[in-house]
């Protein structure tokens, strides 16, 4: 089990940062000037993409364990 939270934790840490440089990319993108970046706007959306996506990311990720929850990960592991 333990590999298994290892899997799920490096796989959503990975998720996470693409989604804060998407969420990034559309927040610069969003602006007209780089001087016009609200650099302040960008970091927090993007620290917020970050932190959704580890959330979402609590329902399962197709990377580890076919796909199962982390609930499903841990009651498989009370097994052992």
């Amino acid at each position: 089990m333990q590999d298994t939270v290892r899997d799920w934790a490096r796989a959503a840490g990975v998720r996470a940062v693409k989604t804060a440089a998407q969420a990034a990319v559309a927040a610069i993108g969003a602006t007209t000037t780089m001087g016009g970046v609200d650099w302040a706007v960008v970091g927090s959306t993007a620290l917020l993409a970050a932190i959704l996506s580890v959330l979402t990311s609590v329902a399962g990720l197709p990377e580890v364990a076919d796909g199962a929850s982390v609930a499903a990960i841990r009651a498989a592991g009370d097994g052992e």
